[in-house]
């Protein structure tokens, strides 16, 4: 796992990719009447990068050209679980995560865990990981709030220079906007999304939800903290949810379902598929990692 770029100032990077960007935007309808027609006759293919459990590659994959936002509350699983995501795509779409909540050595501690299945993976396995993810695994090194013009510049100079497909940015809240800047949010949501389609990547965006009147409200997409263009402009908007009734039940030594899932990735929109709905998930422990049967991922 590398760093993204080393001393690079990502904001001049982006002024100059806009310098210099002479993307011909006005083209014959011709350009696009072979895919239309395949299109009517095929209907719309399952394309894109699945997610690593068997259950959902029929129904939900990140395509290229499309932002999928990761919404939930706070402690949920959200920026875990799309490192999950990120591990398993990495090796065929290579990935880079910008954390700004965390610092890299845990984003790369938990992926370790994530990869090797148990909680104290040898130093060996580490080396062993390093060498198979190696330019294909990316660390934006920033902590803290950085600038929009910051983080979409990362984005130009990895799509561009180092071969980025899924550009993960963790969160929207450290990205310089204020939790009232709407018009601000809904820019910089618009440009994300263009920046997809501009260099045929997939861009996350993780956003926070805010807590129901009860613990164990269900959360939508409807609950997203900030503007509500940030799920209009998006192809995608993911869900991620603890089940909390169970884990109530649980702590309140009372019966409840062994077998309902510990947690939840519902897809509440995608725009160019045709599946919206629940996956259900369970919690592993030492491995960090969601699961859909009883032994983590290798």
């Amino acid at each position: 796992m590398l760093e993204l770029g080393d001393n690079i100032d990502f904001e001049k990077y982006l002024e100059s990719h806009e310098e210099n960007k002479h993307g011909q935007h006005i083209r014959p309808m011709s350009d696009f009447i072979e895919s239309a027609m395949d299109r009517l006759h095929d209907g719309v293919s399952i394309t894109g990068v699945p997610m690593p459990w068997d259950k959902t590659t029929d129904k939900f994959r990140f395509r290229d050209s499309e932002l999928t936002i990761w919404a939930g509350i706070n402690g949920n699983g959200k920026s875990l679980v799309m490192g999950q995501c990120a591990l398993w795509m990495a090796k065929d779409s290579p990935v880079c995560i910008a954390s700004m909540e965390m610092p890299p050595t845990a984003t790369v501690a938990r992926i370790l865990r994530q990869a090797c299945g148990s909680d104290v993976p040898s130093r060996a396995y580490g080396k062993k990981l390093t060498q198979y993810l190696d330019k294909c695994f990316f660390i934006y090194n920033q902590v803290g709030t950085v600038s929009r013009d910051a983080i979409l510049g990362a984005i130009h100079f990895a799509a561009k220079e180092r071969g980025v497909k899924h550009f993960m940015i963790d969160s929207l809240v450290k990205c310089g906007l204020g939790t009232d800047d709407f018009n601000g949010q809904k820019n910089f949501v618009d440009q994300l999304a263009n920046v997809a389609k501009e260099h045929k990547i997939h861009v996350h965006l993780v956003v926070h939800i805010r807590k129901g009147q009860s613990e164990t409200d269900v959360p939508d997409k409807f609950d997203i903290k900030g503007a509500g263009e940030i799920t209009d402009l998006a192809d995608n908007v993911l869900i991620v949810s603890r089940n909390l009734r169970k884990e109530k039940l649980r702590r309140e030594n009372k019966e409840f379902d062994e077998e309902s899932p510990d947690s939840f990735i519902r897809v509440a929109k995608q725009r160019h598929g045709e599946w919206e709905g629940n996956f259900g998930f369970w919690w592993h422990e030492k491995s960090q990692q969601w699961i859909s049967k009883q032994v983590p991922m290798s």
